[in-house]
């Protein structure tokens, strides 16, 4: 499930933008399950984008038909979810616009790219509590490629953690929850949710490694027939730069070596860098 391929369409940036006051998306947070949206998130968002799946589906006159109308039915809630994901991928780029039009810096390609991706993880695929931020058995997720920070930033919000929309106001401004790159919990900052700290390209892709390899060997160590204690995934999200840096090559030679399939990095190929187009 983790490593299914996943194919995201191009998607109309010229769509009309989110205010800080639209619409909020929750979702429903079962301490220590798979994290999805609730029902009602669902119904909610589907909705407003006009999927009319939750009708009922009709009552069937012969048992032989029984069958088909649950598929009929779960194929409606599927639908209805990615209505739901879809949503939430357009909320979380009108919050990474209005924050770095806010802050008038920082960078809006990946946040505004990569919004399927985030709705994908937060909203249906990563383990996590937003209200306990330091389970043991937690999905990590890295953001190597850190200027993109509000893409971070945005599906923290949105997904329950302890960071409010005030602090995404204050994007990039001294003493904020929400730095120019993410920056593990400090004495500067605090904010919930940071894995590690992405400034240089690469760093974040040989720090997934890293997080990938500590589970390998806690798992090795305390997981039991009886008891699996450790057996979570580790996210990374990087892009062009990340690279063109000698050490996100050297961390995945070494991770390919060493065989951690507990370790899956999404690649932003957007072919732009801030000096030209890739080559």
């Amino acid at each position: 499930m983790h490593q299914q391929s996943i194919i995201f369409s191009l998607i109309n940036l010229s769509a009309s933008r989110s205010q800080y006051l639209a619409r909020r998306i929750h979702y429903n947070a079962p301490t220590y399950l798979k994290m999805k949206f609730s029902m009602l998130a669902v119904a909610a968002t589907a909705f407003a984008a006009g999927v009319n799946g939750f009708s009922a589906a009709p009552r069937a006159s012969f048992g032989i038909r029984q069958a088909s109308s649950l598929k009929m039915a779960d194929a409606a809630t599927e639908v209805d979810k990615m209505a739901a994901l879809a949503t939430a991928a357009n909320e979380a780029r009108g919050l990474a616009m209005d924050s770095i039009a806010a802050a008038h810096s920082g960078h809006m390609g990946l946040p505004l790219g990569c919004a399927e991706i985030g709705a994908t993880l937060y909203g249906s695929q990563m383990q996590y509590n937003p209200k306990d931020t330091t389970w043991i058995n937690r999905d990590r997720f890295i953001l190597s490629a850190g200027h993109g920070s509000m893409f971070l930033y945005s599906w923290l919000n949105l997904a329950g953690f302890d960071l409010s929309i005030d602090e995404l106001k204050n994007f990039r401004q001294h003493h904020s929850q929400t730095p120019g790159h993410p920056e593990f919990p400090n004495s500067e900052h605090t904010t919930p949710g940071i894995e590690c700290t992405t400034g240089p390209l690469g760093a974040g892709v040989s720090n997934a490694v890293g997080f990938a390899v500590s589970e390998k060997m806690a798992a090795a160590r305390y997981n039991t027939d009886e008891h699996k204690i450790f057996d979570h995934h580790i996210f990374a999200l990087a892009g062009d730069g990340c690279f063109q840096e000698g050490v996100s090559a050297e961390s995945a030679c070494f991770a390919a070596h060493e065989k951690l399939d507990n370790l899956i990095v999404l690649y932003d190929s957007n072919e732009v860098t801030l000096d030209k187009m890739a080559e």
